[in-house]
């Protein structure tokens, strides 16, 4: 059975008439009663009484007809549906995102939910490592993170824009007026650090294990870039250590670039290089980079 001779067969159920039946479907009439009789094959049954004088539908006729009608709505409603997701007009888009692009997430996340609205967001914060193995389960459409040091030969990354490791601290902070800061400076003063698995903080710790000469006061180990941040902004003394795009939203912090070797963090969008990209996940990804948050550290 074909959407065709079904749908050959709710017109003439229409008309009750061949020829205007093939006339309005294009079609010959002999071409016509060829896909009705093919149908009545499959079906063992015959779905219209033919004589001189009129078309009428037989008992099989009348209980095909209401079924027939609905695959054919269900058919044109799915021509709707792909054509939507094609406009970006509905879908889901699942996105992985490290708490150091929370900030820069944020404002595309607004423009893009404003403007297609048929389109639901799954948002996942976590670290690089639980991010590559989501894309790897293809939990995720994409990962919006710092590029790893590590090589996926299951993936491509795509740069956005070029970060330091910083010192962040508030503005009034004895620190804040430095233009570069190495760890050994930040002794004296209490660290909020970011947990491990991070990427930032695995460049921490190399470094640390590089100088061991180096001892921070470490006081609090966090997962979450914004809580970790609220807590410098709300304290005199506390020091953080992350990308410096994360103080995007805050406007009483400072971030000083750390004056470590290599000290570039490359911002990328990863992707499977087998999978299917989603229209929505492109158009998220334009709008990001067209972002004047990302534009401003291209």
């Amino acid at each position: 059975m074909e959407l065709r001779q079904l749908n050959y067969f709710v017109k003439t159920a229409h008309t009750l008439n061949f020829s205007e039946a093939a006339r309005q479907l294009y079609i010959s009439q002999s071409t016509l009663s060829q896909q009705i009789g093919q149908l009545e094959d499959e079906l063992k049954c015959k779905l219209f009484k033919r004589d001189s004088h009129k078309v009428s539908l037989t008992e099989y006729g009348e209980r095909l007809l209401p079924m027939a009608r609905k695959c054919m709505q269900d058919a044109d409603a799915c021509v709707i549906e792909v054509g939507n997701i094609k406009n970006l007009m509905t879908g889901t888009l699942n996105i992985g995102v490290t708490h150091s692009f929370s900030s820069l997430f944020w404002h595309t996340m607004k423009e893009f939910l404003y403007t297609y609205k048929g389109v639901k967001l799954n948002v996942y914060y976590t670290n690089t490592e639980k991010l590559v193995n989501m894309l790897l389960k293809r939990d995720i459409d994409f990962a919006l993170a710092f590029k790893s040091e590590n090589n996926y030969e299951e993936f491509e990354s795509y740069p956005l824009f070029q970060d330091t490791l910083c010192a962040i601290v508030p503005k009034k902070h004895e620190l804040a007026s430095r233009k570069k800061v190495h760890l050994k400076d930040l002794e004296p003063y209490p660290i909020t650090m970011p947990t491990k698995g991070v990427q930032g903080r695995r460049w921490i710790d190399r470094e640390l294990r590089n100088n061991p000469d180096i001892h921070l006061r470490t006081r609090i180990e966090l997962n979450d870039a914004k809580f970790l941040l609220d807590l410098v902004e709300q304290g005199e003394k506390l020091v953080t250590i992350l990308a410096g795009t994360t103080i995007a939203n805050h406007k009483n912090l400072v971030a000083i670039p750390l004056d470590i070797k290599d000290n570039i963090l490359q911002g990328c969008v990863h992707v499977m290089k087998d999978r299917y990209r989603k229209h929505s996940a492109s158009e998220f990804v334009r709008m990001l980079r067209e972002s004047p948050y990302v534009r401003i550290m291209q």
